[in-house]
């Protein structure tokens, strides 16, 4: 006896298995999308929609250019046995037959019913003798007008889960909306200044998002989604902020007084002066320890901008409580530089110098817990085995670069410590303002030697071939040279098969050929030793070697002063903020350097891209038209945390609708879509950024 099917769905909180066509195979799939109930399944927004024109009769075809026809299906047949088959159709309508072709999966031509109307959208295709009418887009029987209208039809295109068909998903959301749901004829709470030209009731307001009359109806319904997303996670960040934990007591020393006259003393121990920014941006720091609340603070900066002294400041006053402080790095090299800044930095303010916790040593120091009032490390420090004696702040290098938990796991290593997140990239301020707006932001733009006087220039094609040339005459004018490659070997490690992207290790014996024994060729990557890396980074910054060819482990943090010169190979590969980076290597000290882009055969769009990225100097600017592009969770790492898993990305994008759903929850907004409070609205990860 077959299992009695569920009764219909009666409220939108109601479970996708009372959807006629939704197996248990295919709610499944939904719920791997983060799918489980009606509304959920109406808020999954198209990716576009195909306009069919007003029909035209089969006899007046244009010979050039598309057009939509409303015909009945007379036979079919299908060619081939695999893959992308062509399915022949003959249609009729009251003027005439029409032959005509599509192509797609075998089982395509199965979904045709035979005199079933439908309505197709194509164009001839003047390559095939004879000429074909070829179908691009076609919606059936059941998708059609009753009776049929001069209107345009608009078609929905989703990123559906393998298992459901387009066809299906269409009528599983014509058959909810077509249901007198109590939801959907709620009113529709109308935010006039941001969201013009709204229907009135939630029932018309999906409609016009999955079955528009036209772009503006289909527009003014996503907008609205995307304002109830960016509201969601406005409401999430203030109580993050609100919920932060409160620092404790220091034996009623009060740390608010004593850490500006700590700033003085610090300030004392550098060799040259601060930046107004720098100098702002550790008030700002001084002002965090008047709060009743642990710090919790982004600095971002311009490339070259002085961060390391700002982020170093909360170890200092770790260090004057009696305390400790922790600085993680994500790589080894970037770990090293920083225990050599701190460990001159202690010895100006007589503290013992700091510990530096990699990888290798022996088992026994691996365990030993920390000592010294502060240190240095990579991924060791927030090893499961690693203690402290009393941690009191953290400052995380390149946050974007850790997850979720490791950074967590660092952090509860302590008694509510001070938190400083550093970003080596840029970030627009629509993005802080949404990922991370629960934190407080400190800017950096000012750089201390002044603006970046780095020339950029594309070698694409045949320009490359001059390369070679030009790193001759850069050494014979006294430079130094990075060579920056995408790949360490030709081939996959994993698989063995070639990548196509420059190597290191084929692109150093050809530099060396190039510029001869003169100047003296050193490679770095990251599968060499870590002593082996250090040595090959002092020795170019000591100009034992005057090129260094490298992958992108000397994206940042990398201080090499007198290096004029950064050659990117395959630089269509990289995104903008990472290639700002790169060229943030060289002119470090205000001198005149360059920054060569070498590409094999970049696309119109990649040349584009990489001619803006050679006018743009400000990070900032390169960060918002690199957000444009990539979108959030490319630019800062931080996809495989799920922050792209929001359905509508104007929610994180917009600074219109971002500042409007600031306003409304000071306003007092306190329910999200159809009265459900903000917890239980699908919205981005946020604590995939905390």
């Amino acid at each position: 006896m077959s299992p009695s099917r569920p009764p219909p769905p009666t409220s939108l909180s109601a479970p996708l298995d009372g959807v006629r066509g939704l197996g248990p195979r295919r709610i499944a799939a939904w719920a791997a999308c983060g799918v489980t109930t009606l509304a959920d399944l109406l808020r999954w927004p198209p990716r576009r929609h195909v306009r069919f024109a007003a029909p035209t009769l089969v006899v007046a075809l244009p010979p050039i250019g598309e057009a939509t026809i409303r015909v009945r299906l007379v036979r079919k047949q299908a060619s081939g046995r695999r893959g992308i088959v062509a399915t022949r159709l003959t249609v009729a309508d009251a003027s005439g037959e029409l032959a005509c072709v599509l192509f797609g999966p075998r089982w395509l031509a199965g979904s045709f019913a035979r005199h079933e109307e439908l309505l197709l959208r194509g164009g001839f295709d003047g390559s095939r003798d004879p000429p074909s009418w070829v179908v691009r887009s076609w919606l059936h029987s059941e998708e059609l007008a009753t009776p049929a209208t001069a209107a345009a039809t608009y078609q929905p295109h989703y990123e559906l889960p393998d298992e459901v068909a387009p066809r299906l998903h269409r009528r599983c959301l014509r058959d909810l909306l077509e249901r007198e749901l109590p939801e959907l004829c709620q009113p529709l709470p109308l935010h006039a200044e941001l969201l013009p030209g709204l229907p009135t009731t939630f029932g018309a307001l999906f409609k016009a998002l999955h079955f528009p009359c036209d772009d503006a109806q289909a527009a003014a319904a996503r907008r609205y989604l995307a304002f109830e997303e960016a509201l969601a996670i406005q409401e999430r960040l203030a109580a993050s902020r609100s919920s932060r934990p409160r620092r404790p007591l220091h034996g009623g020393l009060d740390v608010a007084v004593q850490a500006g006259a700590w700033l003085e003393e610090y300030l004392a121990a550098w060799p040259e002066a601060c930046t107004a920014d720098q100098l702002r941006a550790l008030d700002e720091l001084v002002e965090d320890y008047a709060k009743p609340q642990a710090m919790a603070r982004l600095l971002s900066g311009e490339v070259g901008s002085g961060k390391t002294r700002v982020a170093l400041f909360p170890l200092w006053v770790a260090a004057r409580l009696g305390r400790q402080g922790a600085l993680l790095a994500p790589t080894e090299l970037l770990a090293r530089q920083h225990h050599g800044t701190l460990s001159r930095l202690a010895t100006k303010l007589q503290l013992p110098p700091p510990e530096l916790r990699v990888a290798g040593g022996p088992p026994s120091t691996r365990r030993r817990p920390v000592a010294a009032p502060w240190v240095v490390g990579t991924h060791r420090l927030f090893s499961q085995p690693l203690q402290f004696r009393d941690l009191a702040a953290v400052v995380i290098d390149e946050q974007h670069k850790f997850g979720v938990r490791q950074r967590g796991r660092l952090v509860a290593k302590g008694t509510t410590p001070d938190l400083l997140l550093v970003s080596a990239t840029p970030i627009p301020r629509t993005l802080a303002q949404t990922l991370l707006g629960h934190l407080d932001g400190s800017i950096l733009r000012q750089r201390p030697f002044g603006p970046i006087r780095v020339v950029s220039e594309l070698l694409a094609g045949e320009q490359r071939r001059t390369l070679g040339e030009r790193l001759r005459a850069e050494l014979a004018a006294g430079g130094k040279v990075f060579v920056v490659c995408p790949a360490i070997a030709a081939a996959s490690a994993a698989s063995g098969k070639p990548n196509g992207r420059a190597a290191a290790e084929r692109v150093a014996p050809w530099v060396a050929r190039e510029v001869g024994p003169a100047a003296p060729v050193a490679l770095l990557h990251g599968r060499l030793d870590p002593e082996q890396k250090q040595q090959r980074l002092d020795d170019f910054a000591a100009g034992r070697a005057r090129i260094l060819v490298a992958t992108v482990v000397i994206e940042v943090g990398i201080d090499v002063p007198d290096a004029t010169m950064v050659v990117v190979l395959d630089a269509d590969r990289f995104g903008l903020s990472q290639l700002h980076q790169i060229r943030g290597r060289v002119g470090r000290r205000g001198g005149r350097a360059s920054c060569l882009l070498v590409c094999q055969d970049p696309s119109e769009a990649a040349i584009e891209r990489l001619t803006e990225f050679g006018r743009l100097t400000d990070g900032f600017a390169l960060a918002e038209l690199d957000l444009r592009l990539r979108g959030p969770g490319e630019l800062l790492g931080t996809r495989q945390h799920g922050i792209l898993a929001g359905l509508y990305p104007e929610a994180l994008l917009d600074p219109e609708l971002v500042e409007g759903a600031r306003r409304a929850l000071l306003a007092g907004a306190r329910k999200s879509m159809l009265g459900m409070p903000f917890g239980a609205t699908a919205v981005a990860s946020v604590e995939a950024i905390w």
